[in-house]
């Protein structure tokens, strides 16, 4: 279930927050998932979205409106905490209060072997809890080996959700294929699609916001539409939607 809250921001309250603001969200997400019994390694959110300017790694808003995305497979905890956002008549973000007005549950698209993404939260391939050394490096989105640690990695998520090993083991098709296209006209422009984010413990990470092609099961695709992508998925990261 994946449900889009639109919010208008309190006036009284700050304009500003960190362009890589996902520990704000996580951080006030949790506090309520915990609050209401609800397991937040059950969700999955985009960043916050609005009009907005970037300068020195801050994200001023230009308007009051700001949406943000939440999405699990478990369709009671998406709509227990979406129901007590609008009780709470608050969510506070850092130092913004956002006052719910809307909620729009978006329907699930018609999922085919192949479907184009786009990142609207950074996508994490290691995590530092399992990948201490290694979790800063950054990997070529058109080597084979990016494909094949998102491949373990969302076979392994989906085992660990409760889906049997004997279906997860049916689900061998998967390739992604970067936007060729996208990355050199990134690379042209001298602009990059790899940053550094950080955990909500404030640990280093690399994350990847970019377009791709993903050659799947249509169960698998189902799954990481609602439960995000990659690593660290729960705090945030990985989020795609489809490439309209």
């Amino acid at each position: 279930m994946r449900v889009k809250i639109s919010f208008t921001r309190d006036n009284n309250s700050g304009n500003t927050i960190p362009l890589h603001h996902q520990k704000l969200i996580f951080d006030s997400l949790s506090a309520i998932l915990k609050s209401i019994g609800e397991d937040r390694h059950q969700l999955n959110f985009s960043s916050l979205k609005g009009t907005s300017k970037i300068h020195n790694g801050f994200m001023k808003f230009l308007s009051s409106k700001i949406t943000l995305i939440v999405s699990s497979s478990n369709e009671t905890l998406v709509t227990k905490l979406v129901d007590h956002i609008f009780s709470n008549e608050k969510l506070t973000i850092g130092r913004m209060n956002l006052v719910p007005k809307n909620r729009d549950v978006i329907p699930d698209p018609e999922f085919t072997t192949q479907m184009r993404y786009l990142c609207i939260s950074p996508l994490v391939l290691l995590s530092p809890a399992k990948d201490t050394k290694q979790v800063a490096e950054q990997v070529d989105p058109q080597s084979s080996n990016f494909s094949d640690i998102l491949f373990n990695l969302t076979l392994d998520t989906m085992e660990k959700s409760g889906i049997p090993e004997s279906v997860v083991s049916t689900y061998s098709e998967f390739d992604i294929q970067a936007d060729a296209e996208y990355l050199q006209k990134m690379t042209g422009q001298n602009k990059k699609y790899i940053r550094t984010y950080r955990t909500s413990d404030g640990k280093n990470i690399s994350g990847y916001l970019l377009p791709f092609t993903l050659h799947a099961h249509p169960d698998v695709h189902k799954f990481v539409w609602q439960n995000g992508m990659g690593a660290l998925t729960h705090e945030g990261y990985g989020m795609l939607d489809l490439v309209k």
